[in-house]
């Protein structure tokens, strides 16, 4: 100190920067805040340290994120997220329980260091945005998460993996990382990472007051009653779960999932999103399941649309609730757990609803505080499909699938097969199985979606032994044939399920669990109530559970005796009403073909009990109507009447007693066995028969009358009623319900008056009486329905009757026959029936018929095939039935199979004295001059190739003469000459003769090619010659005649007129005989007239939607007036005269018209061609195409028609095929599942790869690739970078795609821009390597590279346009350096484009390769986007090798 002087004074502590601490509201958690004051005391008075503490921002994507703390200092950014519970913290995997000191109540969460991850990314994503707005050229930096348990004291038992980014107080707690010392306090690692005083006071509040963070709590509303937690339940990726809860005089609880619209999103997304929130909604309005989410009601949140659902807070989600608990589970827990699973799938799959992408996250678990009795809970409907309008699996659902809605966390759990094509049935059951494994060993599948597919393709399958020593068997081989890689192998349904884990539940289950079970977790082979035994779980519906049971006991005689009966047991007490109901009207109109009431209600073990009679009589495997369906198809013709009569027969006896069902479906109608193994139907579950009148949503979706609730009719009548037993018999009748206009649309608001039926696939015989009978009963309009079930049935009733007591369709053979019973006249037809007639015309009975068409036979020949023992076993035929078929085929094989005493020549009739070869021969023309063209002129106009090899069917003179530069009457001269000689040859005159003959059995009028048709079958060809080159001859042949014909009439003497005459009407070319002198016959000009006539009545029917059946045809052609003097035709010549003169008609074997351009799924579906095929041996695809073609022998097919394109128009057509590539068959899938799984079948084919029952990963991958082009899409294409050179120029020579080098064509398109600025080309790469060392791309070059982008852009969807171009884009990494500069959009567009319908390219093939070619697809780091596994395929290092050693295209 210097001497006399005062003391320096004690400098002061800097001020605190200004605004350093930024918090609008005290947090409404003591604890939390109490946490967030514990930092800020730690936070020195200096820059950069900052925060903003309790504030919320809005992500890109609409979400509101809460956040707790957002701190600056020099290490970084850091988002914060407190946790306050006191006490201990325990984990299990990602699942965290807190055990408070002085509390018995556990609380359970996952780790919430996922969520505040997503949260620091949407944070930063909003950051940059903000900074663009303001022009801020400032590096935004990462943002850093980290969770602060800030309670006092804590003590953490967390594992290594679960500590990460966890910290505790300084000082203050145990097991974890201090918040200030090891996280806040740190130095950043380098010198760029540093946060600086300027950012952290100058920019970083700028770009936060941009994005708008505040302290609202409007987004935590749900209308005026509901508050939301703030922090969510759950989080995916278009949509967050928040807890809500209700206060007031009764509190409630639930889960309100928001989906989320994104601020800058594009219609298109934000329609996608609103769609996907509509659809989880609508899917399940009328679902109403304990196993099942229950949605309560829809409306408009801050986020976007939102609906509530039940729900508790203490809801677990599946895997948590195993993480929890699973130590303290039995096996008789976890099989009860895996049947509620697959008796809630049940219940949605019998009402048409399809989960499609079942995961661990898509079910919650409501249990006691200690984990038991647990009670799961299906929820994420929103990639559902709900088919109201057929149970087939070709139109299932109207929703389109991808992943865009899905969380990744379930794509563990998904098929692989996953994508909009894929069977609905098919994921469900694998991912059933999935659940299966996980509630059964406490892991999933596997831990990323690359990891199941290598599971599968190694194994096949998943086994649960193989990490749970405790599995049975019978369990392992359940999960493994549920999740079979091989769809065709997989469990068909989840009734199937359920029936093997009755048996897994019989193995399984100790002997101790049967005493005192209860009635809603027993299962097969346990005994309740005393001495009944549970023999089958029939299901769990909204009201009850139903269970199988007998009991074996034995009479005086000592022989043993086994009853049957169902125990129907309420769910819970509120529902037991619904059982009192039941059983009140159940005494009212019980027996018959109604089950009956055998005891109750009563009270077993503190349930409430209904003792009924079981539906399936005798068979204790008994099937309902639905189940039958889904796995027979429709009825038959005898099946049809005779359960029709006994659903008539039901709901008479309703009627009468003054009862309505409520909800009459085949799912509610049991297949009943009686003693006699004869079989009815048996209607069950009244448990909506007292439901209110008031109450119009009470029933079946699908089964609904669609016009109650309007003003006409408000409340529900025996109109509803009606219809829905009409919505059953028209299943029963094709397997599909009615379509009201699109499938969507509510047919209140359209005009329709009637739905569209399944016409098409009635029995032919029925077709015109039951296409009627459903349009009135399903009318729009009541008064015009039936007005009774009496009225009903006796049309119904009348449509067989009228079936029955129809006359066969008259024929040349029978026309004329005047017998007077109906009997005569079949049997008249029978005895005219030759190989080639149709049984529909050789005097059977329609249910005869149908019961040969159900062999497969449709021709007399083909019914000859089939063994008698074989008629003898008919299933679903009377013994009426099997007699007549007994009879007619020994009657047929006496008459048409027996050896004749006189053969003819080999080829030709009896009667013939030449073939159409030799008739041919004659017309050479003779003695023609050298030079002439004679020979020229007659080959021409007789249709045979010329000198100069043209053809032409029945050309004019005209034509003739300009074709050889010659004049017409050299050609008129020429002709003449040739007639004059053909007249003179005995064989031409008799055909002359014969043809007269054939025009005369046929009306009097035929088209020259059928004439030609007849000619040829008459007379038989030798010369193996083509199809098209015999037919030319056969038709000069007749014209020859023709000609020889007139020029005989005109000639001759006095009394000698022409016989025939040729008429042309357009292309067409028609012959007729004239009418002669003092004859009544019509003139050759009204037969033409009249004929042309036909055909256009004939294209007016097969425009007709549906296709009018056989007796409307011939009805509508008779209608059409013939001239006078015509006798009267057979109906099988008006059919085939009709189609022959229409412009698209044809004409079926059964006489039924149709378009020749008949879309080939409506022609599978018609046709049933591939219905009955069975796995072995399969059908060859020409096998499969010539039933469709003995159908419709006319039908114009695709040009290149590809087992692809036939596979895909089966699945659309309901038949889901698949093609086997080794066998060259198309198989169904395999009903028989094996019992045990064998590993050793597994073996390594030549070239290493895992092969099994003939699974090829090669044959996949090309399988999944050919129907890549042949459908369109994206498709990324993922590969080891290893294997990188060569890969594009194999895949560009094998499949027809059109290859394109990105790179190049960049750097091209750049090139010519710079060029035209006229730039400095050194310039512009200096530009580039600068933004190589800083990753900062300058204005300059960032306009340059978004002008190259748009250029490269507008070539690739040139190159792309065309029909069905598929590009194939390769070297791409410049797509990724340039990503954020125009990259991104190219590709983006031109992946979307290639979604769409009708848009260039067709489709778009991306190669990515990359360190492993099971990662997520991506160019250098830069994720591409794709929509499941549906939009990737994985090139492995043997089939590149195998695309490089073969030889050819492979598709």
């Amino acid at each position: 100190m210097p001497s006399g002087g005062k003391p320096a004074p004690k400098p002061a502590p800097p001020p605190r920067p200004r605004l350093q601490w930024n918090q609008e509201q005290t947090s409404p958690y003591p604890w939390e805040q109490d946490g967030l004051e514990f930092v800020r005391r730690l936070m020195p008075p200096a820059e950069p340290y900052r925060s903003w503490a309790t504030f919320s921002f809005t992500a890109a994507s609409g979400r509101i994120n809460e956040c707790d703390l957002l701190i600056a200092v020099p290490g970084g950014l850091y988002l914060v997220e407190l946790k306050g519970h006191p006490g201990r913290v325990i984990n299990r995997s990602d699942t965290w329980q807190f055990f408070p000191p002085e509390s018995r109540r556990i609380l359970t969460l996952r780790n919430p260091l996922h969520p505040t991850e997503m949260k620091c990314r949407d944070l930063k994503t909003r950051l940059e945005w903000a900074a663009k707005q303001l022009h801020i050229s400032k590096r935004i930096p990462r943002i850093e998460s980290a969770v602060f348990l800030s309670a006092p004291g804590l003590r953490s038992e967390l594992d290594e993996v679960q500590r990460v980014k966890v910290y505790g107080r300084d000082n203050e707690s145990d097991g974890l990382g201090w918040i200030w010392r090891d996280l806040l306090a740190k130095p950043p690692h380098s010198e760029h990472q540093r946060i600086t005083a300027e950012f952290s006071r100058e920019v970083l509040p700028r770009l936060l007051e941009a994005i708008g963070i505040r302290a609202s709590t409007a987004h935590l509303r749900f209308g005026d009653e509901w508050t939301l937690s703030r922090d969510p339940l759950e989080v995916g990726p278009t949509w967050e779960d928040r807890l809500a809860k209700q206060h007031g005089l009764v509190e409630e609880e639930g889960r309100v999932r928001i989906y989320l619209t994104e601020q800058q999103a594009s219609d298109e997304r934000r329609q996608s999103i609103e769609r996907a929130a509509r659809r989880e909604y609508q899917v399940l309005q009328g679902i109403t399941h304990r196993g099942i989410a229950q949605a309560v009601q829809i409306r408009e949140h801050q986020g976007g649309p939102a609906i509530l659902f039940r729900h508790r807070e203490t809801d677990l989600r599946l895997d948590s609730y195993l993480a929890v608990h699973g130590d303290r589970l039995s096996t008789e827990t976890r099989l009860d757990m895996v049947r509620q699973l697959a008796e809630a799938v049940q219940y949605a799959h019998h009402r048409s609803l399809y989960h499609r992408a079942l995961s661990a996250r898509s079910v919650y678990v409501s249990a006691k505080e200690d984990g038991s009795r647990p009670v799961l809970r299906i929820i994420d409907w929103q990639a559902a499909a709900r088919d109201f309008d057929t149970t087939g699996m070709s139109s299932v659902g109207k929703s389109s699938l991808s992943g865009e809605h899905l969380a990744s966390a379930s794509e563990v759990y998904l098929a692989p097969e996953f994508d909009a094509f894929a069977d609905p049935v098919d994921l469900d059951i694998f991912g059933l199985g999935a659940l299966a494994y996980l509630i059964m060993t406490g892991q999933p599948p596997a831990t990323q979606r690359s990891g199941l597919i290598e599971r599968l393709a190694e194994s096949q399958g998943l086994h649960p032994y193989a990490v749970s020593d405790g599995v049975s068997d019978s369990l392992d081989a359940l999960v493994f044939d549920a999740t079979r890689n091989d769809v065709g192998l997989r469990l068909d349904s989840v009734d199937t399920f359920l029936k093997r884990l009755d048996e897994v539940e019989r193995e399984s289950l100790p002997e101790s669990s049967v005493e005192h079970v209860d009635l809603l977790t027993a299962s097969a082979g346990q005994a309740v109530d005393g001495d009944w035994v549970v023999e089958r779980v029939l299901g769990t519906g909204a009201t009850a559970r139903a269970l199988l049971v007998f009991r074996t006991w034995e009479d005086e005689d000592g022989e043993q005796h086994t009853e049957r009966r169902v125990f129907k047991v309420a769910l819970d007490e509120a529902k037991a009403e619904r059982l009192r109901a039941e059983a009140e009207a159940l005494k009212i109109v019980g027996g018959g073909v109604i089950v009956k009431l055998l005891d109750g209600p009563r009270q077993v073990g503190g349930r409430t009990v209904l003792d009924l009679e079981f539906a399936g009589g005798a068979d204790p495997n008994g099937q309902t109507l639905g189940e039958l369906l889904r796995a027979d198809g429709k009825l038959n013709y005898d099946r049809l009447a005779r359960y029709g009569g006994d659903l008539f027969t039901a709901l008479d006896e309703l009627a009468g007693k003054g009862v309505r069902h409520r909800d009459l479906k085949p799912d509610n109608f049991g297949v009943y066995r009686r003693a006699d193994r004869s079989k009815q139907l048996m209607l069950f579950d009244f448990s909506l028969a007292d439901a209110s009148e008031r109450d119009v949503t009470a029933g079946t979706r699908g089964y609904l009358d669609p016009f109650l609730d309007t003003p006409r009719r408000p409340v529900y009548d025996d109109h509803a009623e009606r219809y829905a037993a009409a919505v059953t018999l028209h299943e029963m009748a094709s397997n599909q319900r009615p379509v009201w206009g699109d499938g969507m649309t509510d047919p209140r608001t359209t005009a329709d008056e009637a739905p569209t039926v399944a016409a098409d696939l009635f029995e032919p015989s029925l077709r015109d009486g039951l296409t009627a009978f459903f349009l009135r009963a399903f009318h729009r309009e009541v008064d015009r329905r039936f007005d009774t079930f009496r009225q009903m049935e006796d049309a119904w009733r009348a449509i067989f009757l009228s079936a029955e007591t129809a006359r066969p369709i008259s024929t040349p053979d029978t026309l004329g026959l005047e017998e007077s019973t109906v009997e005569e006249a079949r049997d008249a037809a029978a005895a005219a029936a030759k190989l080639d007639t149709t049984l529909d015309i050789a005097g059977l009975s329609p249910n005869a018929v149908s019961v040969a068409n159900s062999f497969g036979a449709t021709t007399v020949g083909e019914l000859l095939e089939v063994p008698l023992h074989r008629i003898a076993k008919a299933r679903g035929a009377g013994m009426v039935v099997r007699k007549e078929l007994n009879r007619r085929h020994k009657q047929w094989t006496k008459a048409l199979r027996q050896p004749t005493t006189q053969a003819a020549p080999a080829g030709l009739p009896a009667e013939a004295t030449a073939t159409v070869d030799d008739l041919a021969a004659l017309l050479e023309p003779k003695g023609a001059r050298k030079g002439s063209s004679k020979a020229d002129v007659i080959r021409l106009m007789l249709g045979l190739q010329s000198a100069s090899g043209t053809v032409r069917a029945w050309p004019t003179q005209a034509e003739v003469a300009a074709e050889l530069k010659i004049t017409q009457a050299s050609v008129s001269r020429h002709l003449r000459a040739a007639a004059k000689d053909w007249a003179a040859e005995p064989r031409i005159a008799d055909l002359s003769d014969e043809l007269v003959a054939i025009l005369s059995g046929a009306g009097r009028v035929m088209a020259a090619q059928e004439l030609a048709a007849e000619v040829r079958a008459r007379h038989g060809v030798l010369t193996d010659d083509s199809p098209e080159r015999t037919a030319a001859r056969a038709l000069a042949v007749v014209r020859a005649a023709v000609e020889a014909e007139m020029f005989s009439g005109l000639n001759g003497g006095e009394d000698q007129e022409p016989r025939l005459t040729v008429l042309r009407r357009g292309s067409r070319v028609l012959i007729a005989l004239e009418s002669l002198a003092g004859s009544d016959d019509p003139s050759a000009v009204e037969l033409v007239d009249y004929a042309l006539a036909l055909g256009v009545r004939a294209d007016q029917l097969v425009a007709m939607e549906p296709l009018p059946g056989r007796g409307v045809v011939v009805r509508e052609l008779r209608a059409v007036k013939p001239p006078v003097g015509l006798p009267s035709q057979a109906d099988t010549r008006l059919v085939e005269l009709a189609a022959v003169m229409s412009e698209r008609a044809a004409a079926s074997p059964r006489l039924e018209l149709y378009p020749r351009d008949l879309d080939l799924v409506r022609a599978l579906r018609i046709s049933q061609a591939a219905a009955g095929v069975r796995r072995h041996p399969g059908i060859t695809f020409e096998d499969l195409l010539a039933k469709v073609r003995a159908r419709f022998p006319a039908l114009v097919l695709p040009e290149r028609l590809t087992h692809l394109l036939f596979e895909d128009a089966l699945r659309a057509a309901g038949f889901p095929l698949e093609y086997d590539t080794a066998a060259k068959r198309f198989r169904p899938p395999e009903p028989e599942r094996s019992t045990m799984p064998v590993s050793s079948s597994t073996s390594l084919s030549g070239q290493g790869l895992p092969k099994t029952a003939g699974f090829d990963p090669r044959d996949v991958v090309s399988g999944k690739l050919g129907r890549a082009v042949e459908r369109g899409g994206f498709l990324a294409l993922t590969l080891r970078g290893t294997n990188l050179p060569g890969a594009a120029e194999a895949l560009a020579a094998a499949y027809p795609v059109r290859p394109v080098d990105v790179d190049a064509e960049f750097l091209t398109a750049f090139r010519d821009l710079v060029r035209e600025r006229g730039q400095s080309w050194e310039k512009v790469r200096k530009l580039d390597a600068r933004f190589s060392e800083t990753g900062e791309l300058s204005r300059g070059l960032a306009s340059y590279v978004r002008n190259t982008w748009e250029a490269v852009h507008r070539r690739l969807t040139g190159l792309g346009t065309g029909e069905q171009v598929v590009l194939f884009l390769h070297h791409a990494s410049l797509l990724a350096r340039y990503f954020e500069a125009g990259g991104r959009e190219s590709l983006t567009e031109l992946q979307n484009a290639a979604r769409r319908a009708g848009d260039a390219p067709h489709g778009l093939w991306l190669l990515c390769p990359g360190e492993s070619p099971r990662d997520t697809p991506q160019l250098d780091g830069r994720i591409v986007e794709v929509l499941g596994d549906a939009e990737r395929v994985v090139l492995g290092r043997e089939f590149l090798r195998s695309l490089t050693e073969g030889s050819g295209q492979v598709a």
